[in-house]
């Protein structure tokens, strides 16, 4: 992995200045995936796609931020920055940020939804990624706002593309759904999705409710 200059942005609501790192290049060695669908490659960070402001609290699509410049440790950038340049790195919003985000009209269509809810299950899910099945909390338990967020993200997927329907077999497993689950999962055929199949199956079969890492052979 190779960093490459940080860039800084302003905030679309406030003007208040962010950054985050940009890449000249990196890989996904090592990468982990998710039931959920997140992937986290440890040489191949990404900025969020939503950020919260550190100035007046409110979240937007990064992209949309006006781009004021770059810092590039490489070329002397401590004698090339503006001082008006100061800012913290860009954060994501939490797991009830992006619900209030959804709630305040983020998303401009279906698309835009869709990837909020998805973020917003992710961070749901953050705090389990790494417990054990004795640890590890469950959907059945969260709130209702959780509960509600995956079932409007269900009503957004496709059945006609089996990648909705992998991700339409999570949602159910991780409501304690099991029965529908498994009726999702008997509709996937493609040999693409037949490890993750497996092992959502196997999950189903045994009541776990919680994000668990999926394993590929080599």
């Amino acid at each position: 992995m190779m960093p490459g200059p940080d860039q800084v942005v302003a905030c679309p609501h406030c003007k208040g200045l962010g950054k985050y790192m940009t890449l000249m290049s990196g890989n996904t060695f090592g990468a982990r995936v998710w039931t959920d669908g997140k992937q986290v490659a440890r040489m191949l960070p990404r900025p969020p796609a939503v950020v919260k402001c550190r100035h007046c609290g409110k979240c937007y699509w990064l992209a949309d931020a006006e781009q004021v410049g770059a810092l590039d440790p490489w070329s002397g950038g401590e004698r090339q920055v503006d001082p008006t340049w100061a800012a913290e790195e860009v954060q994501e919003p939490a797991e009830e940020e992006y619900y209030a985000a959804i709630e305040g009209g983020l998303a401009v269509d279906p698309q835009q939804e869709r990837k909020l809810r998805v973020f917003a299950w992710w961070r749901g899910n953050d705090a389990f990624r790494d417990a054990s099945r004795a640890q590890a909390g469950d959907i059945g338990s969260a709130s209702g706002a959780r509960r509600n967020n995956l079932k409007a993200l269900a009503s957004l997927l496709h059945d006609g593309d089996e990648n909705d329907r992998i991700m339409k077999a999570e949602i159910l497993r991780e409501l304690g759904e099991f029965e529908s689950a498994m009726e999702v999962l008997r509709t996937i055929t493609s040999s693409e999705y037949g490890a993750v199949v497996r092992q959502l199956w196997s999950m189903c079969e045994s009541k776990d409710m919680c994000v668990r890492e999926l394993v590929f052979s080599a």
